[in-house]
């Protein structure tokens, strides 16, 4: 249970113009930060998905060229 004493202090913190600014404050920088944190994993997200198709091309063209050079070995 909270105390009679903390609780007036809450009620008076947010009951002046400062206290009402630090809530509002807080509130504003809770959403700022999970809009951030949403924005940078979608990037990552993003360029994590770019960095595997590239490695699959590499891979898809190293196996291309290694049969073209099978098969030029097996004409000769």
């Amino acid at each position: 249970m909270v105390k009679k004493g903390v609780e007036n202090l809450l009620c008076r913190i947010l009951k002046n113009e400062q206290g009402f600014m630090l809530l509002t404050a807080m509130i504003f920088l809770f959403f700022v930060t999970n809009l951030m944190m949403a924005a940078s994993l979608a990037y990552d997200s993003h360029y994590r998905a770019y960095d595997a198709l590239q490695i699959a091309a590499i891979d898809q063209t190293k196996l291309v060229l290694n049969s073209i050079q099978g098969e030029s070995e097996n004409t000769n």
